[in-house]
Parts: structure tokens; sequence; C-alpha cells
């Protein structure tokens, strides 16, 4: 035993040692990324905002401009709420840190509700897969969770979006921005937000909903399409812009139908199954619906850095729809909605990208600590509304022809409210491709 000690130890003193350099480099490397990681949480900013290695995310780059036009608008959403005197927390007022808590609850039951539920089943007890099982089955017995339009309104007299400094830009109306400023909602109380004079806003807006139902097309789709969600649909003050009650927000299908308990939220607040059935009864019976034309191939495309791509260029689906029941295309646009979880740093976006369109599936860097480190999107979104578009006359087949022009029509109109409001919004550099 002695001799084979002796032989290990001999062999252990031939192995090269890393130089004094080495050993210096390897423990400043370590203590910066601690000080990163302590800095960031100190300051209650998330450490998955993006990853400290510009060499790996790609962000300094000269071609980065996107992103660094989004970390922009964010350091100036910060001054406006200090302009304002607001501090840019979730407890600066009772209403806000509802609206956070409900917005942290619904993106991060959206992520890993699934998940939990399949590792439960398949490693919890019995106990615990028999309350599943009889949880899934009363759904199925006494149907899903109707709509609540108490929960709706409540939801929406929150203004999310407002409080935490997003903006709302409607394209041809005289009330430019449904927030002038990161902080004022939060500032105001809700009994002078009841008193405020809506005359300008009831008689500029070009869309109104109570004449015709309409369909909203929003773009990009990012993780949550958090712009479109909380800018709009779940706006009290942009429903009346557009004299809507409601507007349905029609999701994926598993999201209102198989993930726990989110589901049942989602569909109290009214959200339904993205599929063509759902959103032609909607329609036809009067309500409007905003969808995400992208869907899920269009998410593996957040998260760029250097150029907003849109998944558009066959998805004309929702152009025949709006053929067969006449509602108008409305083009709905957020800005940076694609980077509010941060960049995609993943590698081998190709390959990638070519199995997210194989199993319809995205594949791409997910962080669920963003802002304050909750699941709440990172810096300022800018949603933008356009006008609506005419579909014509209702044809319950219409020609692959007039379908195709209807579609480039759109496009058209989409890439040209981008242009024409990308400076206002923040990001005068943006370039959009569709893919």
């Amino acid at each position: 035993f002695s001799q084979t000690q002796a032989h290990h130890n001999a062999r252990r003193a031939l192995r090269p040692r890393p130089s004094s350099c080495v050993r210096a480099f390897g423990t400043w490397s370590v203590t910066r990324t601690t000080c990163v990681y302590v800095t960031m949480f100190t300051q209650f900013k998330s450490p998955t905002w993006h990853v400290p290695m510009s060499w790996l995310t790609g962000e300094t780059k000269p071609g980065s401009l996107l992103w660094r036009e989004h970390l922009a608008n964010r350091e100036r959403m910060g001054h406006e709420f200090k302009a304002n005197k607001v501090v840019d927390s979730p407890f600066s007022s009772w209403s806000r840190l509802q609206g956070v808590l409900l917005v942290t609850f619904t993106f991060g039951s959206w992520v890993v509700s699934g998940s939990i539920c399949a590792l439960l089943l398949v490693f919890g007890s019995t106990a615990t897969r028999v309350g599943i099982a009889s949880y899934f089955l009363m759904g199925y017995l006494f149907g899903p969770q109707p709509f609540v339009p108490g929960v709706y309104d409540w939801v929406g007299s929150l203004e999310v979006a407002k409080t935490n400094g997003w903006r709302l830009i409607v394209v041809g109306d005289d009330e430019r921005d449904a927030g002038a400023g990161a902080g004022d909602a939060d500032k105001d109380t809700a009994d002078t937000r009841d008193t405020k004079k809506e005359t300008k806003s009831s008689s500029s807006n070009p869309i109104d909903c109570q004449k015709k139902p309409h369909l909203f097309c929003s773009h990009p789709h990012g993780l949550f399409s958090a712009g479109l969600s909380l800018n709009l649909v779940h706006s009290a003050s942009a429903l009346k812009r557009f004299k809507a009650v409601k507007i349905r927000l029609l999701v994926h299908w598993l999201l209102v139908n198989a993930f726990p308990v989110i589901k049942d939220w989602l569909r109290a607040l009214g959200q339904m199954p993205c599929d063509r059935s759902t959103c032609s009864n909607l329609l036809k019976r009067g309500e409007s619906c905003a969808i995400v034309p992208g869907g899920v191939r269009e998410v593996v495309w957040s998260g760029r850095v250097d150029v907003e791509h849109l998944y558009l260029s066959d998805v004309f689906g929702f152009v025949r729809l709006s053929i067969q029941c006449g509602s108008p295309l409305v083009p709905v646009y957020t800005f940076g909605e694609s980077l509010s979880m941060g960049p995609d740093w993943v590698p081998f976006f190709g390959l990638r990208r070519k199995v997210s369109y194989y199993l319809n599936a995205p594949i791409r860097f997910l962080s669920i600590t963003q802002r304050w480190c909750l699941p709440f999107p990172n810096g300022r979104l800018v949603t933008v509304v356009g006008r609506a578009i005419d579909p014509g006359p209702v044809e319950s087949k219409p020609s692959r022809e007039r379908v195709n022009a209807l579609h480039a029509t759109y496009v058209e109109a989409l890439l040209a409210m981008i242009e024409e409001n990308k400076e206002e919004a923040g990001y005068p550099t943006q370039v959009t491709k569709i893919v």
C-alpha cells in the first residue's frame, strides 16, 4: 500500500500545474462574474436579463443594433419614472402590485404548469396522481371554465402596461399615446381616471368595434405576446378607444385546454383556443378577436439582436378568415416584444429553426426571471395599432388570387406602419424582415 501511495504521489507531482497567471485570471473571472450577479440582485435586476458574457450573446457586435436600442429604451423608461417622481417598483401602488403579481402568476404558470404536471404524474405519489386525474375529469364532465366578465374588467382596470411604463400608439388617432410617460397612470387615483375626459379618443377613434367586429393581428409573437395582451386586450383605456366591451385573445390550444390551473385562469379572462372554427364563430357572433398569425414558428425568431423577423410569408389563414367573416384586419406591432425576455444566445440557430418548424415547438433560450427578477417582460413595450383594412365583400370560398392580394396589402400596410412609427417608439434604426 505504501508503494502504491508513493507512486500516486509521484505522478501527482509530475502533473503540470497552472501558472500563477492562469490562476490569477481564473480568480479574476470568478470574482467579476460574482460581482456582476451581486450587483444585479442588489439593483433588483435579473441576472438572466441577459447573460453577462458579450462574446456569447453577441450583444456588443456592430450589427446588434436592435438589442442596444432595446436597452436604451429601458434606460429611458427609468428616467421617465424618476422625472414623474414615481419609484419603478411593484410596491409603488396597490393597483400596480396587483397587476405585477397577476402577470407574474400568468406568465410563470404559462411556462411551468405543463412541465410540473407531467413530472408529478411520473414521479408523484398515488394520491398526487389521483388528484391530477380528478382535476382533469372534473373539467371534462363540467366543461371548460366560462368567461367571467367581472374578472376581465377588473384586470383591465389595473392598467398594468401604463403603470409599468409601456405605451400604446394608435395610428390616425389625435390622442397618440394612451400613457404620456412612465408612471403617469400610477400617480392617478381611480376616481381621477374615471373622471378624465374621453372626448378626443371617442370622436377621433378610427376603429369602432361596436359597428363591426375587427380581427386584431399582432406581431411579433415574442414569448408571451405581452404587448398585445396588456397594452390592448386587458387595458380598459385601450378598449374605450376602440369602443369595445372586450376583445377575445386567441392562444395556443394547450394553454386553455391542457395546462392545469392556467387554463382555467385564461378561460376566465375570455381567452380561447386559436383555431379557425373558434375565431369564425366569435367574429360572426359580433365579438372582436386578437390573434398572433406568426404563431409558434415566430417564437423561434424572437431574441435576435440584429434584425426583427416576422413569420408571415406563407401565413394566409387569417386573411381568408377575414374575407369569410367580413371582419376588417387591424395590424398591431409591439416594439420591444421579441427582446423582452432577453436575447437568444443559444448557438446553432439554423438547426434549431428547422427542428422548431418540424415539431411546431420553439427551441430557444428561455428565462422567466426578468424585470424585478420576476417573469415580467423587461424593457419598454410600445404597441402600435394601425388602420383597419377592409377585406371587401363577404365570400365563403375566396379565390387564391383574392387572398394573396389582401395578404400583400396587409403586409405592405404592416411594414409601412412599423417604419412610420419606429422613431417615436424609440427604435429609429430597426430593420424588419418578413420570413
